[in-house]
């Protein structure tokens, strides 16, 4: 029976020594725990890795103890955002379609189309007519300038100015001193005649009446450039 307690006893003397201390030797170590996973050595510094403890050891004793670092789960990657759609780039509006049925709007006030005309950089159409008796005046204005290709021209192009000297039709006062003014400054001797300004005011061409529809008379428009 005695000796039953005195293993007993050993046993248990021998359990408590597995945990080895700051201050412990290697051998005390190696007895201890038994051979390191790991066993790394730089001059008189020791570290011995256990699956329990990392510990370091300087001249064969124990100066730390640390217990193993926590394993780390590897964070998940953020789910890759699916692509959205393609941004739909900006496309430049359609030109609206030609209303046949459109009509052009013609000016008598000389001094503000020249104004407008320099604002918008367009041409300014000067049409000497005599509205009310003037027959070349009227087939140019219904061969030519009534016309849907003349009006989808003009639309965007001149900005349009008619001086009419009609016979019986009435006039405002000022518009008649307007129109002999400018009858007399671009030396009017016939009509009907179209005078083209450029945006300046400057003039850049004569025309008048000419067989062949809208198509030749709007080209020796397009001649003139913007």
């Amino acid at each position: 029976m005695k000796w039953l307690l005195f293993i007993l006893a050993s046993l248990g003397c021998a359990g408590s020594a597995l945990s080895s201390a700051v201050g412990d030797t290697y051998d005390q170590v190696i007895a201890e725990k038994g051979k390191p996973t790991s066993h790394i050595e730089a001059g008189a510094v020791q570290i011995l890795k256990y699956p329990d403890a990392t510990i370091k050891l300087k001249d064969n004793i124990i100066v730390s103890i640390r217990p193993p670092e926590p394993v780390s789960q590897a964070s998940s990657a953020p789910p890759v955002p699916r692509p959205g759609p393609a941004p739909v780039s900006a496309m430049a509006p359609l030109p609206e379609p030609f209303d046949p049925n459109a009509k052009l709007t013609w000016s008598t006030d000389y001094e503000g189309s020249l104004d407008r005309a320099k604002q918008e950089h367009k041409h300014v159409f000067l049409f000497f007519t005599g509205s009310d008796w003037c027959s070349w005046c009227k087939k140019l204005n219904r061969e030519v300038l009534t016309t849907g290709e003349f009006i989808q021209y003009a639309q965007d192009k001149l900005i349009l100015v008619e001086l009419d000297y009609p016979r019986q039709t009435p006039q405002s006062y000022e518009v008649r001193v307007q129109n002999k003014m400018l009858e007399s400054r671009y030396s009017i001797t016939g009509f009907p005649t179209v005078v083209v300004l450029d945006y300046t005011g400057k003039a850049v061409t004569r025309m008048g009446y000419k067989p062949g529809g809208p198509e030749p008379f709007i080209d020796q428009l397009k001649a003139l450039g913007d």
